[in-house]
């Protein structure tokens, strides 16, 4: 019976909603926009932050990590560590993974790859099976002995190399100079460390890699608190053992959940957080737009309800007619919605900052996304339907049945939907304000200066191969022979070694100033021409010269953050610095330790923005290229036109000098500064488009509450021009009815959007959140757009006919 009654119930809203086209066609339209971007939205939370990862089980993989108690730095595992912390018994399973820079040298032109390093355990422990062949085994990494020479690769260099031929299962490549076999090919969506590269076998013999990282699962039945214990105190016996390896000042173990570890864990989770809202607030919009729909078409209704009732219907039984409907009705839009949903997720991924976005994350409209599709269709419906069931379910029925259809709609539901309409403007100013503050922070970011010039800069990576350039002689030779060919190619302005941003950490010492270990200084390798490069400026001083690089003496330049550490107001240029990064290191290419861990300051230049744009600049310090010989460098060029068009020319040089020796990436500085406002944009973008929506939906709400109240006082209009009222008179009357809407809403909306905008602090630069102009262009916005939502029902009200209107009744 329950059945049956449900599908008549079903035919009868079908057949309601065919009848009344207008009315579906924008109530369908606004549960679409609403419910399209909720989804589109959804399955952008869901990709990045819920599941990101298709390794098995990721909420179980823990990274563990040592932190000091102030400030910054923390302690680097060693494969031994690593070994003593497998045996700990809280954990079930401990893999580690690094990062080595390698160079493939028998696929055409030489090529540089950061290659990740795996434990023989990792892809048993990620628990993704390779699409081809098979993954590195423990068997692949015998103790004692070097690792086996296999690679597996990323699939899409499996198809960049191979053209995705089965066949490359076999096959060598000649990797650092040793030919590798190809093992097996991972499917598209592993990225460990990246998803255009292959992975090596990581022996616990290795001692001189930069960094290890050791991931860990807990063993079944043991808490995080925990593991956690255990391993500060493996911790606490490593430092006694090392104590020159960890924090100085004491530290801390943290065990991080991996899909915590994320790069979409810092800004771009907060910001996902905070769109998740924005987009919330346009779904209660749209709720809001269709109840007021449902109420005025209900009021238009009563006549019916109350002949229903008096032939015996019971309210309870219309109140679920009147509910089918609007659910149906949702369900259509929620149908119309996720269509929506395809498209603006598309234009969402487009968007979105590469940078900011786990590799192996997939946003698409997948079963979880239409599961919620669904769930949302049903709430929306039965939040948009629920007031205007409930008033149209009981209405007066002596005074229904005696009044007519326009006489009776104006008695149901008016402050119902005043309210809604209230509530409307009031969700659209948090919207528009929000809009509005990052807009101004993405302009903020857009004008913020970097502190050099960076028009026509080409950077470019320069990985020396280990096994031909092993000692720091040899590093310099040719890094110097390169830098000489390069300066002197044609449309090349300038050229030098070096990047006004980024750069290694080192602890410091100056005469008369008491040594703080959590301080640091950046450290930056850098030749002669430098500051003619990129255009920094010099304070004062002067800079190093070609002799002094070429000699490789200790001489530096300081930033001007860096020239505040001196006491006194005493200038730095002319003193000594001690650099811990001099102090010497077994390693042939670090500096010569026999030339002391002191520097002579020469100069002073201008700050750059050398850790980002929203943070102030770091102290940091330039030495010449020739006091330290890393395997990579980053060569600078300052073109005199399109800076892609010496690329070319820097690989002839280079093959010259070198057949084997690859070209690393490129970029150009510009490129990198786009990096900076990048994520800003993707923010202002979602924030606009939501607001916009919102904005249409609220004019539409005000526009749909006035053409009600034109068509129920329509008489009174009548008689008012009869009795001479003016048509200004009237349309000011009908335009006052909308202001005082608009007006309340704003009264109400503002205060909210001063606390909501609260939470977007974290996401501002060069904006409070309470400023006044934004919210002054909120008013402007809302107001004009409120204004032409007002003016066409009240122009219609203001041409009514007194003669007609009078026969109406």
């Amino acid at each position: 019976m329950w059945f049956g009654e449900l599908v008549r119930d079903l035919r009868y809203a079908g057949r309601s909603l065919r009848g009344n086209p207008a009315f579906t066609l924008v109530a369908v339209l606004s549960l679409t926009l609403g419910i399209g971007a909720t989804a589109s939205m959804f399955s952008v939370i869901y990709g990045i932050l819920i599941s990101p990862y298709p390794y098995a089980r990721p909420g179980e993989i823990w990274a563990p990590e040592v932190r000091a108690k102030a400030g910054q730095g923390g302690h680097g595992y060693t494969m031994d560590e690593v070994r003593r912390m497998a045996a700990l018994p809280v954990f079930s399973d401990v893999m580690a993974t690094s990062l080595g820079t390698t160079l493939l040298t028998d696929r055409g032109a030489p090529e540089s790859f950061t290659a990740g390093l795996l434990t023989g355990n990792a892809f048993r422990f990620l628990g993704v099976p390779p699409l081809l062949g098979r993954a590195i085994e423990p068997s692949d990494v015998p103790a004692g002995v070097e690792p086996a020479p296999v690679v597996v690769l990323s699939h899409r260099l499996w198809l960049r190399l191979f053209d995705g031929s089965p066949a490359a299962l076999g096959q060598t490549l000649r990797l650092d100079g040793v030919p590798h076999t190809v093992i097996g090919v991972m499917p598209p969506r592993f990225g460990w460390y990246g998803n255009d590269s292959f992975w090596l076998p990581l022996s616990y013999e290795r001692r001189e890699l930069p960094f290890v990282a050791p991931i860990v699962r807990l063993a079944p039945g043991v808490s995080a608190k925990a593991a956690t214990d255990a391993l500060a105190a493996l911790n606490t016996r490593l430092a006694e053992e090392s104590p020159a390896a960890f924090p100085p000042g004491g530290f801390t173990t943290v065990l991080r959940n991996y899909l915590d570890v994320t790069v979409a864990s810092g800004e771009m989770r907060t910001s996902l957080r905070l769109l998740l809202g924005a987009v919330g607030f346009l779904l209660l919009i749209s709720c809001a737009n269709v109840a007021n729909l449902q109420l005025a078409r209900g009021s238009a209704r009563a006549r019916e309800m109350a002949v229903r009732l008096s032939i015996g219907a019971d309210r309870s039984r219309l109140l679920r007619q009147l509910l089918t409907e609007s659910l149906l009705l949702s369900l259509i839009g929620g149908a119309a919605g996720v269509a929506f949903a395809y498209v603006a997720t598309g234009r969402i991924v487009a968007l979105m900052p590469e940078l900011y976005v786990p590799n192996e994350s997939r946003v698409e409209i997948n079963l979880p996304v239409l599961l919620v599709a669904v769930a949302v269709s049903l709430v929306t419906g039965i939040v948009s339907g629920l007031a205007p069931a409930l008033q149209t379910s009981r209405p007066d029925i002596t005074d229904a049945l005696k009044a007519s259809r326009s006489t009776s709609a104006g008695q149901q539901g008016a402050r119902t939907r005043r309210l809604l309409v209230v509530g409307e403007v009031a969700l659209c100013v948090v919207l528009l304000a929000s809009a509005g503050l990052t807009v101004r922070t993405f302009i903020a970011l857009q004008q913020t200066s970097p502190g050099f010039s960076a028009e026509r800069v080409l950077i470019v990576n320069v990985p020396l191969a280990a096994d031909r350039y092993a000692t720091r002689a040899s590093r310099i030779q040719f890094t110097q022979s390169l830098l000489a060919r390069v300066s002197t190619l044609p449309g090349v302005e300038a050229a030098a070694y070096g990047a006004p941003f980024g750069g290694a950490q080192t602890g410091y010492a100056i005469a008369g100033v008491p040594i703080d270990p959590q301080r640091r200084l950046t450290t930056n390798l850098a030749s002669e021409d430098y500051l003619r490069t990129f255009g920094i400026s010099l304070r004062s001083g002067r800079m190093f010269d070609a002799g002094e690089v070429s000699r490789g003496d200790r001489v530096a330049v300081v930033n001007e953050t860096a020239a505040k550490l001196w006491p006194g107001g005493a200038g730095p240029v002319g003193s000594r610095l001690h650099l811990d990064l001099l102090d010497g290191s077994p390693s042939a290419a670090t500096a010569d330790p026999s030339l002391g861990a002191e520097v002579s300051i020469v100069g002073v230049i201008a700050d750059t923005r050398n850790t980002g744009f929203r943070a102030v600049p770091a102290a940091a310090i330039v030495l010449p290229y020739t006091t330290i010989a890393p395997a990579q460098r980053n060569l600078a060029v300052r073109s005199a036109g399109d800076p892609a068009a010496v690329l070319n020319p820097i690989r002839a040089q280079l093959r010259e000098m070198d057949p084997e020796q690859p070209l690393g990436r490129s970029i150009t500085v510009g490129e990198i500064l786009g990096r900076e406002v990048v994520q800003p944009k993707f923010t202002m973008a979602l924030f606009l488009a939501f607001a916009v929506v919102g904005l249409s939906l609220a004019a539409a709400g005000i526009y749909s509450v006035l053409s009600f109240h034109v068509a129920r006082r329509t008489h009174e209009l009548g008689v008012r021009m009869a009795l001479g009222a003016t048509r200004a008179q009237v349309l000011a009357l009908m335009l006052a009815m909308g202001g005082r809407l608009v007006l309340t809403g704003l009264a109400v909306g503002i205060p909210v959007s001063l606390m909501a905008t609260r939470v977007l602090r974290s996401q501002l630069f060069g904006v409070e959140p309470a400023e006044v102009l934004s919210y002054v262009a909120v008013v402007l916005i809302l107001g004009l757009v409120a204004l032409a939502a007002c003016y066409l029902p009240a122009r219609r009200a203001a041409r009514v006919d007194p003669m007609v209107a009078l026969r109406q009744e």
